[in-house]
């Protein structure tokens, strides 16, 4: 069992892709729940920042570092396993990877230029990044690859790029689509 908790980042605006992403349906499942079941099939609590259901944004429209923010203000975990909600084809494989590199490397770790899934160890290191970007008045860029190469993260190898693509507009979602029923 690990110690680890799940968080998936429901909260964006989904603006290009016209709907609420988190609702979109994959195999009759929401994204939400498809995510929900990914985390708990590694034996992870789930906790959901942003949407109608989940921990909301201390500072709106931030991004997901706020959201990471605003989930250690709320519950205290030792380490988060960071999920975006849009990522249909993600695996419990491709995120198992992440949080067994993680828990060995005590750093956060995520793929090579895809900084979502991510593994995050909750520091004290990365409680007073958190808190000098967002309460100090600081001009950082609140951006995770920012927060990655203060906290000496490291990326591994992408293994299976069509599990770390999102859709963020219809589009996108037609052709992930398209991929999910060549798999069946």
């Amino acid at each position: 069992m690990h110690t680890c908790s799940g968080l998936i980042l429901a909260g964006g605006l989904s603006t290009r892709m016209g709907s609420d992403k988190a609702s979109l349906q994959r195999n009759h499942q929401t994204m939400k729940d498809f995510n929900q079941a990914l985390l708990s099939e590694l034996g992870l609590d789930v906790v959901v920042a942003g949407g109608s259901s989940g921990i909301p944004d201390l500072i709106p429209r931030a991004g997901p570092l706020a959201a990471i923010y605003s989930v250690l203000q709320t519950i205290q975990p030792s380490e988060l396993l960071v999920l975006p909600v849009d990522m249909p084809l993600l695996t419990t494989t491709v995120l198992g990877v992440l949080l067994e590199e993680g828990e060995k490397a005590g750093v956060p770790v995520c793929y090579e230029d895809c900084y979502l899934p991510l593994y995050l160890p909750v520091t004290q290191a990365l409680r007073d990044y958190l808190d000098k970007v967002f309460t100090e008045g600081c001009d950082q860029p609140r951006s995770l690859k920012r927060m990655l190469t203060a906290l000496h993260g490291r990326q591994l190898p992408i293994v299976d790029a069509n599990a770390l693509l999102n859709a963020n507009t219809p589009e996108e979602w037609q052709r992930v689509v398209k991929m999910l029923d060549n798999l069946d």
